[in-house]
């Protein structure tokens, strides 16, 4: 009975975490593209479905690894099953002792950001009323490749991504905006709509699902290097 509680609870252990961040993944592109005035715990739009989906990934993923946990205790099952089990909870056990360990000023900043890009970083001069910037992320950690700037209020929220420019991916139904001194290409892909230009070595995109057109281009228009 004890081997099956211990193998249940490092099974549930090593699932929690990965449905932690699989879940935490999944809300916040449901979030940003759906739900963009979804609140939950003070937060809203990508943030507060990226909890919602890091607390629902975190019990599913709980429930079936101690599941399975408690199956693989079972002596028939290959010992080699048995092994991978316990390297794998080790190694959770230490990601999350790190995780756990950081502290908010850890957090990506803009400055940080610059120090690792291979592109130069812009942030807009022009913000909506009450709107701020949430959270500063990599996409691709390893790569670092592709900055998401997420700027949010209560009630609005638009992400910022920016990236090394190489060639702009012009959607056929996008219509051309002027933008200091460059061309822009507005374009809706359900509610959500979208403006993506290029400023120098930068290709820059603004995704909203609540601000206006005339709110996009005037965020746009007021861009600059970040110092």
């Amino acid at each position: 009975m004890m081997r099956k509680i211990i193998y249940g609870f490092m099974g549930g252990v090593i699932l929690l975490e990965i449905g932690l961040f699989l879940g935490m993944f999944i809300g916040m592109s449901i979030g940003g593209n759906f739900l963009t005035e979804f609140e939950f715990a003070g937060s809203i739009g990508p943030e507060a479905v990226g909890n919602v989906g890091f607390i629902i990934g975190a019990l599913i993923g709980a429930l079936f690894g101690a599941l399975l946990g408690v199956k693989l205790a079972d002596n028939k099952s290959p010992r080699v099953y048995r092994k991978i089990l316990v390297i794998s909870f080790i190694l959770s056990i230490t990601s999350l002792v790190f995780l756990l360990s950081r502290s908010p000023d850890e957090r990506l900043s803009l400055e940080q950001a610059q120090t690792e890009a291979d592109f130069t970083i812009y942030e807009p001069a022009y913000l909506p009323e009450n709107v701020v910037l949430g959270f500063v992320e990599w996409t691709d950690a390893g790569a670092k490749e592709t900055l998401d700037l997420w700027y949010a209020k209560k009630t609005a929220v638009f992400e910022l991504t920016e990236s090394k420019f190489t060639k702009l991916k012009i959607d056929p139904n996008s219509v051309e905006v002027y933008i200091s001194g460059t061309t822009g290409y507005l374009y809706k892909h359900g509610n959500v709509t979208y403006l993506t230009w290029h400023q120098n070595d930068t290709e820059l995109t603004i995704s909203t699902g609540v601000l206006s057109e005339e709110e996009i281009l005037q965020i746009a228009r007021s861009i600059k290097k970040y110092e």
